[in-house]
């Protein structure tokens, strides 16, 4: 049986950095808040997104138990120059991107295109102003919250190749 070689994971890091990456808020479903559902590994979009921004920061990481970049399973990476299998994403979301918003559902969509005649510079996306949606890379379901306008959320993610 052919192995995947860290060489070809690293390479699929570097063709994923080199595309857009957008992390999509969805709404989900009220159903979910008394027993979230599993993850399918089949879906191609959110159940009811609400929008969608352009990562702001990504960079090649490697495991190091000193880090500074900590995710919830207690693992931890540090930058690298050179690309590695690992790709650190990172969303900041302005403090008025869905605000009020209930928010079920997390997305990480590689490509992808927005509506034409938008403002230059604009890095969050409504639902209605996605052209096509692209890959999606990665989906998590969540307890709901609701987006405070007061908070400025990040999202980061160690996605591994």
């Amino acid at each position: 049986m052919a192995v995947l070689q860290n060489q070809g994971r690293t390479a699929l890091a570097r063709a994923i950095a080199s595309q857009s990456l957008y992390l999509a808020w969805g709404r989900g479903l009220p159903a979910w808040d008394a027993a979230p559902e599993p993850e399918p590994t089949n879906a191609t979009a959110l159940v009811d997104e609400i929008g969608r921004r352009l990562a702001t920061a990504v960079q090649y990481v490697v495991p190091n138990p000193a880090g500074e970049i900590e995710l919830p399973d207690g693992s931890r990476y540090s930058p690298t120059a050179q690309p590695s299998k690992w790709l650190h994403v990172r969303w900041t979301y302005d403090y008025a991107d869905a605000e009020g918003e209930t928010v079920r559902e997390l997305g990480i969509f590689v490509g992808g295109t927005t509506a034409a005649g938008l403002p230059a510079g604009q890095r969050y996306f409504t639902a209605a102003q996605v052209a096509t949606p692209g890959d999606l890379y990665t989906l998590e379901r969540l307890p709901k919250f609701t987006r405070n306008g007061a908070v400025r959320q990040v999202q980061e993610y160690v996605l591994p190749f």
